[in-house]
């Protein structure tokens, strides 16, 4: 039977759910059944989430709200949702307390970082100079920068022991200081973390660029996401 994984996604202030297709397509083709949580703030609800699902997917999206990683808003150039955050924050702390697989993909890994008391660069192009743009004006679908691969991780082996392999990048925050039990698993050229994992038993695997949008042109991203969803099984 196909896996149940749970699709954390756009959540606007007005309690509006709007879903990106690329991660339910991934999600499909490649081996499990998506449902998409909407908001809500009723415990038990959350509780029924984590109880139906096998896994969960933390998705792309707007910013996560500096004051959760102990910081003022730098500038104008961060979008909150503040639902979004509310039930994020709040399935995820009930999450970690069991085996259930997490995967984080681009403010899904920002918003798995910060749940486990790490923290954020605000805005890369005022935080970070880079020759890099990590908000890419090739297609969604091409890469645009290459991805360097840490030895002796999860991702260096699923990847075949390749040293480099290629992402695409539509992000202005990322990780700063990794949260805690998070180990290192790749980065950009200009040292932008683009990967981590859990350092323990349980599967917790978080990304900064977009597999999904990958993952039917490019074996390397398709196995990221195929990795997880066989992890649900």
């Amino acid at each position: 039977m196909k896996p149940l994984i749970g699709l954390l996604v756009t959540i606007d202030d007005n309690k509006t759910t709007t879903v990106n297709y690329t991660y339910a397509r991934a999600v499909t083709e490649l081996g499990g059944t998506p449902i998409v949580l909407p908001y809500t703030a009723d415990d038990n609800d959350i509780d029924r989430f984590v109880s139906l699902c096998d896994g969960f997917l933390f998705s792309g999206g707007k910013d996560v709200e500096p004051k959760r990683f102990g910081e003022e808003q730098l500038n104008d150039s961060l979008v909150v949702h503040h639902c979004r955050d509310e039930l994020e924050f709040k399935l995820f702390d009930k999450i970690i307390s069991t085996n259930k697989p997490i995967l984080g993909i681009c403010r899904g890994a920002q918003v798995i970082n910060v749940a486990l008391g790490g923290t954020l660069y605000q805005d890369i192009p005022s935080q970070i100079p880079s020759q890099i743009s990590h908000r890419q004006k090739e297609g969604q679908t091409e890469y645009s920068h290459d991805i360097l691969v840490v030895k002796d991780t999860p991702l260096h082996k699923l990847v075949g022991g390749r040293d480099r392999i290629e992402g695409n990048s539509f992000h202005h925050q990322a990780i700063k200081d990794l949260g805690d039990g998070l180990k290192l698993m790749a980065t950009a050229d200009d040292g932008v973390i683009e990967g981590a994992y859990y350092d323990g038993d349980r599967y917790l695997r978080i990304y900064q660029w977009h597999p999904e949008k990958l993952f039917d042109k490019h074996d390397h991203n398709n196995l990221i996401i195929k990795d997880f969803i066989n992890a649900c099984k």
